[in-house]
């Protein structure tokens, strides 16, 4: 009989999940035909739930808590929270993002949320009309949960375009900016992760941030547009084809990846390191 595959819990959510249900599986030692055939379903699928290929439906989780004993649940909701409190609007573009094998993205005006700081994030939050200090601090534990997926041990490929404005405007004051500053230029030394700067001027992109997710079989583009609104997330080919168009125009008047991190470095220093808080 071949050796069970290597389950790895840091590989994203649902790997997580497969692998402490194989460990509950074979605590009670059972096989996944005998699990699935207790629970009511194959062991392709229990199978393919363990090593993180399908996401577990509500249904096979009550019945495995129903056969292993109680936990699984209780994990799902704790990996899956951010998830659950984002807006609804949102939820799918977390999916493709959880999901996607490569992520590309342009921001005119703010840090991507993948890359910010957690006073940064709160400072940004603070500003929505209506959020209480309860939903600031929920939205912001959700916003650094949803990093992780740049964390894990086979992250996507992340290319960050950031308008270089993003840099001077001051949120949350000038401790705040030089924390997120030097944060940039850290999380820049991954390999997975490319960071240039767009100089200050006339641009293709200044209608609005927009990212594509490439899909892990590289099959499926999906869209975020940035809206004064309710963003849109779509997978119209036709969109994809433009905003791709967009993000390469976008890149091609862009600094080189490290002049960016050494602009973003100095400017860090000349600007946010002089000022007072």
């Amino acid at each position: 009989m071949p050796a069970p595959r290597e389950l790895d819990p840091a590989a994203g959510r649902k790997q997580e999940f497969g692998a402490e249900l194989r460990r509950l599986r074979l605590e009670q030692g059972m096989t996944q035909a005998e699990l699935g055939r207790r629970i009511g379903y194959s062991t392709s699928l229990i199978g393919s739930v363990e090593i993180g290929k399908r996401t577990p439906v509500e249904q096979l989780i009550t019945r495995c808590e129903q056969i292993l004993g109680p936990g699984l649940w209780e994990l799902w909701a704790e990996i899956s929270k951010y998830r659950n409190q984002a807006p609804a609007w949102f939820r799918p573009w977390l999916a493709e993002e959880e999901e996607a094998r490569a992520l590309r993205t342009w921001e005119p005006l703010v840090v991507p949320g993948l890359l910010q700081t957690e006073a940064y994030a709160r400072a940004l939050l603070r500003c929505e009309p209506g959020f209480d200090q309860q939903q600031v601090e929920t939205l912001v534990a959700a916003r650094l949960a949803r990093q992780k997926i740049l964390s894990r041990t086979q992250p996507p490929m992340y290319l960050v375009l950031l308008d270089e404005g993003a840099l001077d405007r001051p949120i949350g004051g000038a401790e705040v900016m030089r924390e997120q500053l030097a944060h940039l230029i850290e999380v820049a030394e991954a390999p997975h992760i490319t960071l240039q700067i767009t100089p200050l001027g006339a641009s293709p992109g200044l209608g609005g941030a927009i990212a594509i997710a490439q899909s892990a079989d590289g099959q499926r583009h999906t869209v975020y547009l940035q809206t004064a609104a309710e963003p849109v997330v779509t997978g119209n080919s036709a969109l994809v084809t433009t905003v791709s168009m967009k993000l390469d125009a976008v890149r091609a008047e862009s600094l080189p990846r490290t002049a960016s991190v050494e602009f973003i470095r100095k400017r860090m220093v000349e600007k946010w390191t002089s000022q007072p808080n």
